[in-house]
């Protein structure tokens, strides 16, 4: 029962837009910093960083700071299962 909490972690991280969005825009753009990610979405980079912070959690991003930023991209370790959800989800 244990593996249910860690799925529906994912899927509450995964039901929301502007989630989706960042998933979206690091599909297509690679390894995308904090502030580029806020500029593609139209949002904060504040509100940004929650919605990263929240995909990072459940392993789906990883983050990695340089040049005085955090960089995501999408975490290459995910299990085949998330990984297959959420290229469904972004590439449609």
């Amino acid at each position: 029962m244990k593996h249910l909490k860690a799925w529906t972690k994912i899927f509450k991280a995964l039901a929301n837009e502007n989630r989706l969005k960042i998933l979206y825009c690091i599909d297509r753009g690679g390894e995308l910093s904090v502030k580029m990610i806020s500029d593609k979405i139209g949002r904060g980079v504040k509100i940004t960083s929650k919605h990263l912070n929240i995909l990072a959690r459940t392993d789906i991003l990883e983050a990695n700071g340089k040049l005085g930023s955090v960089w995501y991209s999408i975490n290459p370790d995910i299990r085949a299962e998330i990984k297959y959800i959420v290229t469904k989800f972004i590439r449609q």
